[in-house]
Protein backbone atom coordinates (compact mmCIF):
# COMPACT_ATOMS: atom_id res chain seq x y z
CA UNK A 1 0.00 0.00 0.00
CA UNK A 2 1.33 3.53 -1.07
CA UNK A 3 0.92 6.30 1.39
CA UNK A 4 1.62 9.97 0.56
CA UNK A 5 4.67 11.89 2.30
CA UNK A 6 2.81 15.15 3.47
CA UNK A 7 6.30 16.75 3.19
CA UNK A 8 6.87 16.00 -0.57
CA UNK A 9 3.92 14.82 -1.86
CA UNK A 10 5.21 11.81 -2.90
CA UNK A 11 3.70 8.19 -2.60
CA UNK A 12 5.88 5.73 -1.11
CA UNK A 13 5.13 2.21 -0.11
CA UNK A 14 3.57 2.45 3.72
CA UNK A 15 6.56 -0.35 5.00
CA UNK A 16 8.93 2.34 4.26
CA UNK A 17 7.67 5.89 5.14
CA UNK A 18 8.95 7.08 8.33
CA UNK A 19 6.55 7.56 11.32
CA UNK A 20 7.85 11.13 12.94
CA UNK A 21 5.62 10.74 16.39
CA UNK A 22 3.47 8.19 18.02
CA UNK A 23 0.48 8.41 15.33
CA UNK A 24 1.70 11.24 13.30
CA UNK A 25 1.50 11.35 9.59
CA UNK A 26 4.28 9.22 7.72
CA UNK A 27 6.77 10.48 6.05
CA UNK A 28 8.95 9.02 2.66
CA UNK A 29 12.57 9.53 3.72
CA UNK A 30 14.59 10.51 6.79
CA UNK A 31 15.17 14.29 5.16
CA UNK A 32 11.57 14.99 5.06
CA UNK A 33 11.10 13.57 8.75
CA UNK A 34 13.74 16.42 9.64
CA UNK A 35 11.63 18.77 7.85
CA UNK A 36 8.39 18.08 9.44
CA UNK A 37 10.37 17.81 12.81
CA UNK A 38 11.32 21.33 12.07
CA UNK A 39 8.26 22.64 10.89
CA UNK A 40 6.49 21.37 14.03
CA UNK A 41 9.16 23.07 16.18
CA UNK A 42 8.97 26.35 14.09
CA UNK A 43 5.06 26.41 14.26
CA UNK A 44 3.74 28.57 16.78
CA UNK A 45 1.28 27.09 19.25
CA UNK A 46 -2.68 27.22 18.96
CA UNK A 47 -4.47 28.71 21.27
CA UNK A 48 -7.64 26.93 23.04
CA UNK A 49 -10.79 27.46 21.24
CA UNK A 50 -12.96 28.94 24.55
CA UNK A 51 -16.26 28.81 22.34
CA UNK A 52 -17.45 27.69 18.73
CA UNK A 53 -15.75 29.46 15.91
CA UNK A 54 -18.42 31.78 14.29
CA UNK A 55 -15.84 33.65 11.80
CA UNK A 56 -14.66 31.10 9.74
CA UNK A 57 -12.65 31.67 7.19
CA UNK A 58 -12.45 29.38 3.75
CA UNK A 59 -9.29 29.28 1.17
CA UNK A 60 -10.77 29.30 -2.33
CA UNK A 61 -8.95 28.61 -5.66
CA UNK A 62 -12.42 27.05 -7.54
CA UNK A 63 -10.56 23.17 -7.07
CA UNK A 64 -13.25 20.47 -6.03
CA UNK A 65 -11.29 20.51 -2.37
CA UNK A 66 -12.46 24.30 -2.03
CA UNK A 67 -15.64 23.69 -2.70
CA UNK A 68 -15.88 21.03 -0.20
CA UNK A 69 -14.27 23.21 2.53
CA UNK A 70 -16.67 25.67 1.57
CA UNK A 71 -19.89 23.39 1.88
CA UNK A 72 -18.62 22.33 5.69
CA UNK A 73 -17.26 25.64 6.43
CA UNK A 74 -21.08 26.66 5.42
CA UNK A 75 -22.75 23.99 7.81
CA UNK A 76 -20.40 24.64 10.45
CA UNK A 77 -21.55 28.48 10.40
CA UNK A 78 -24.85 27.57 10.85
CA UNK A 79 -24.47 25.30 14.17
CA UNK A 80 -22.52 28.18 15.22
CA UNK A 81 -24.79 31.03 13.77
CA UNK A 82 -21.39 32.73 12.37
CA UNK A 83 -20.37 34.35 9.41
CA UNK A 84 -17.89 33.17 6.32
CA UNK A 85 -15.30 34.91 4.34
CA UNK A 86 -14.27 33.42 1.53
CA UNK A 87 -10.38 34.60 0.43
CA UNK A 88 -8.69 33.96 -3.20
CA UNK A 89 -5.20 35.00 -3.36
CA UNK A 90 -3.19 35.83 -6.52
CA UNK A 91 0.17 35.32 -6.50
CA UNK A 92 2.20 38.22 -7.67
CA UNK A 93 5.01 36.18 -8.72
CA UNK A 94 2.42 34.14 -11.23
CA UNK A 95 3.56 35.71 -13.98
CA UNK A 96 6.91 35.26 -13.93
CA UNK A 97 6.51 31.65 -13.56
CA UNK A 98 4.18 31.20 -16.57
CA UNK A 99 5.78 29.18 -19.12
CA UNK A 100 6.09 30.77 -22.73
CA UNK A 101 3.33 29.84 -23.83
CA UNK A 102 1.19 30.60 -21.19
CA UNK A 103 -1.76 32.97 -21.93
CA UNK A 104 -0.89 35.32 -19.72
CA UNK A 105 2.71 35.37 -21.39
CA UNK A 106 1.68 35.62 -24.43
CA UNK A 107 -0.78 38.87 -23.38
CA UNK A 108 2.59 40.33 -22.02
CA UNK A 109 4.28 39.70 -24.91
CA UNK A 110 0.88 41.47 -27.27
CA UNK A 111 1.76 44.28 -25.29
CA UNK A 112 -0.92 44.22 -22.35
CA UNK A 113 0.03 46.28 -19.33
CA UNK A 114 0.89 44.37 -15.93
CA UNK A 115 -2.62 46.71 -14.89
CA UNK A 116 -4.60 44.38 -17.53
CA UNK A 117 -3.16 41.67 -16.57
CA UNK A 118 -3.73 41.73 -13.56
CA UNK A 119 -7.34 42.56 -13.85
CA UNK A 120 -7.88 40.11 -15.67
CA UNK A 121 -6.55 37.72 -12.88
CA UNK A 122 -9.03 39.56 -10.45
CA UNK A 123 -12.02 38.69 -13.03
CA UNK A 124 -10.73 35.12 -12.93
CA UNK A 125 -10.40 35.05 -9.55
CA UNK A 126 -14.17 36.31 -9.20
CA UNK A 127 -15.00 33.36 -11.04
CA UNK A 128 -13.18 31.02 -8.85
CA UNK A 129 -15.71 32.84 -5.87
CA UNK A 130 -18.88 33.06 -7.29
CA UNK A 131 -19.37 28.95 -6.79
CA UNK A 132 -18.96 29.57 -3.12
CA UNK A 133 -21.02 32.30 -3.10
CA UNK A 134 -23.63 30.69 -4.08
CA UNK A 135 -23.34 27.80 -1.50
CA UNK A 136 -23.40 30.11 1.14
CA UNK A 137 -26.48 32.45 -0.16
CA UNK A 138 -28.38 29.25 -0.56
CA UNK A 139 -27.99 28.23 2.99
CA UNK A 140 -28.05 32.04 3.95
CA UNK A 141 -25.42 32.16 5.87
CA UNK A 142 -24.04 35.72 6.01
CA UNK A 143 -20.77 35.96 4.31
CA UNK A 144 -18.13 38.43 2.24
CA UNK A 145 -15.29 37.57 -0.41
CA UNK A 146 -12.29 38.92 -0.77
CA UNK A 147 -9.28 39.04 -3.54
CA UNK A 148 -5.94 39.65 -2.42
CA UNK A 149 -2.99 40.00 -4.87
CA UNK A 150 -0.37 38.68 -2.30
CA UNK A 151 1.37 35.35 -1.82
CA UNK A 152 -1.61 32.72 -0.93
CA UNK A 153 0.15 31.66 2.66
CA UNK A 154 0.82 34.84 3.80
CA UNK A 155 -2.93 36.29 2.53
CA UNK A 156 -4.32 33.39 4.48
CA UNK A 157 -2.29 34.02 7.50
CA UNK A 158 -3.17 37.58 7.54
CA UNK A 159 -6.62 37.34 6.90
CA UNK A 160 -6.50 34.48 9.54
CA UNK A 161 -5.86 37.09 12.17
CA UNK A 162 -9.51 38.74 12.08
CA UNK A 163 -11.14 34.70 12.05
CA UNK A 164 -11.88 32.03 14.42
CA UNK A 165 -10.95 29.47 12.13
CA UNK A 166 -9.16 28.66 8.60
CA UNK A 167 -11.44 26.03 6.56
CA UNK A 168 -9.52 24.84 2.87
CA UNK A 169 -9.09 22.06 0.98
CA UNK A 170 -6.00 19.79 0.93
CA UNK A 171 -5.81 19.59 -2.45
CA UNK A 172 -5.31 22.81 -5.18
CA UNK A 173 -5.53 23.56 -8.59
CA UNK A 174 -2.34 25.47 -8.34
CA UNK A 175 -2.71 27.59 -10.85
CA UNK A 176 -3.65 31.20 -9.46
CA UNK A 177 -2.44 30.33 -5.68
CA UNK A 178 1.12 29.31 -7.53
CA UNK A 179 1.77 26.14 -5.07
CA UNK A 180 -0.57 23.30 -4.79
CA UNK A 181 -2.42 23.53 -1.66
CA UNK A 182 -1.48 20.08 -0.20
CA UNK A 183 1.69 22.52 0.33
CA UNK A 184 -0.13 25.85 0.79
CA UNK A 185 -1.60 24.20 4.23
CA UNK A 186 1.73 23.13 5.34
CA UNK A 187 2.36 26.93 5.34
CA UNK A 188 -0.67 28.37 6.61
CA UNK A 189 -0.47 26.03 9.54
CA UNK A 190 2.94 27.20 10.64
CA UNK A 191 2.39 30.96 9.82
CA UNK A 192 -0.50 31.55 12.15
CA UNK A 193 -2.02 30.71 15.48
CA UNK A 194 -5.36 30.34 14.78
CA UNK A 195 -7.09 26.71 13.85
CA UNK A 196 -6.45 25.47 10.33
CA UNK A 197 -9.24 22.72 9.09
CA UNK A 198 -7.96 20.91 6.29
CA UNK A 199 -10.07 19.12 3.93
CA UNK A 200 -10.36 16.47 1.60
Amino acid sequence: MLVKCPVCGAHVPEEVAVEIAPGAQRVCSLRCAEVAEGEALRAPKVAPLEEPPRRILVAVDGSGPSLRATRLAVAWARLARGRVVLLHAVDPGLMRLLPPEGALAGAARLGMRSEEIERSLREDAEAQLEPCRRICEAAGIEHATRIEVEAPARAIAQAAEEADLVVMGSRGLGALSGVALGSLSHRVIAATRKPVLVVH
